[in-house]
């Protein structure tokens, strides 16, 4: 299988100050090189470009100073260490690939201050979105032992929100999670873009999401949507949702934006040990082992 590479001397995206000093802001132009309005609006509004500005504005002249010690691109997740030593996670989104994702800009992320490397969140491809928003995850866990006031946590697990009586949706497949809803309720309806082997449930394709979320009390939305662009998306056509809940590692552990657009809890992973998560990253391991070595459960639900 050949390789597919990106160019070796591939930028760093801008910043939106330098962004608009070349006239660069924006995706579409007329022919006299006007900016899209429709597009701008829609970048204005999406949830990395809010997230990555946020923890901006939260560190401010501090970010610059933090430096990216160590990347590790696994089969399941993206692991990033800061030079504070706080780590933060990702899942690695193979299958938006059909062929092999090499970076072209491998071995250049090492040293990087974390301002550049936070910004990989607003790139298109997904792998470098995932290393940025695994870098957003170090950061947000900073914030979340430097201003705890500011990120009140909650007790709630996933299970307490669903009732019997719920038709439930999960975008993504959390196999071990399956089993227990299955126990409250029956309603429960899987979009997954992969071929699940044996599901238990009735499971359907991504594209399907138009016709189930709108229908939905619960809606589990994995939050590897955000690596992937669907999550702006997925979210719109959460409908009268009950309970829409951004679950897994790859959540940052920064809720505010999230509640904002209509999140109502947010339920990631903070790593405790950010040097055993780089080995168990570079060795394959999932969500079981991050938990149990390296990481634990971190709540937040939206104050009614």
């Amino acid at each position: 299988m050949p390789e597919t590479e990106y160019p070796e001397k591939r930028k760093f995206p801008e910043t939106e100050e330098k962004k608009e000093k070349n006239g660069l802001k924006g995706i579409g132009k007329g022919k006299t090189g006007e900016v899209n309005k429709g597009e701008r609006k829609k970048e204005e509004t999406e949830i990395l470009p809010t997230l990555v500005n946020a923890l901006k504005n939260d560190l401010g002249s501090a970010l610059k100073d933090i430096e990216v010690k160590d990347v590790r691109i696994g089969l399941a997740y993206i692991g990033v260490l800061l030079s504070e030593n706080y780590g933060g996670v990702a899942c690695t989104p193979l299958y938006e690939f059909s062929g092999c994702p090499a970076l072209g800009f491998a071995g250049s992320l090492k040293g990087k201050t974390a301002d550049k490397v936070l910004e990989l969140a607003l790139s298109k491809n997904p792998l470098e979105a995932a290393v940025g928003i695994a870098t957003a995850n170090a950061l947000s866990h900073m914030l979340l032992d430097t201003k705890p006031e500011n990120f009140p946590t909650s007790n709630v697990d996933i299970l307490d929100l669903i009732k019997p009586e719920d038709r439930v949706a999960m975008v993504g497949y959390f196999g071990p999670l399956v089993p227990k809803i299955l126990k409250i309720t029956e309603k429960l309806t899987i979009l997954e873009k992969r071929e699940i082997e044996s599901p238990k449930t009735l499971t359907l394709p991504s594209e399907k999401a138009r016709e189930v979320l709108p229908v939905s009390d619960v809606i589990i939305l994995s939050a590897s949507t955000l690596a992937n662009r669907t999550f702006d998306e997925l979210l719109s056509l959460g409908g009268a949702a009950r309970e829409v809940v951004l679950l897994g590692p790859s959540s940052p552990l920064y809720p505010a934006p999230f509640f904002e657009r209509g999140i109502t809890a947010v339920m990631g992973t903070r790593i405790f040990d950010p040097i055993t998560m780089l080995t168990i990253v570079s060795e394959a391991g999932g969500t079981k082992k991050l938990h149990k070595y390296c990481g634990e459960k971190v709540a937040f639900k939206k104050n009614k």
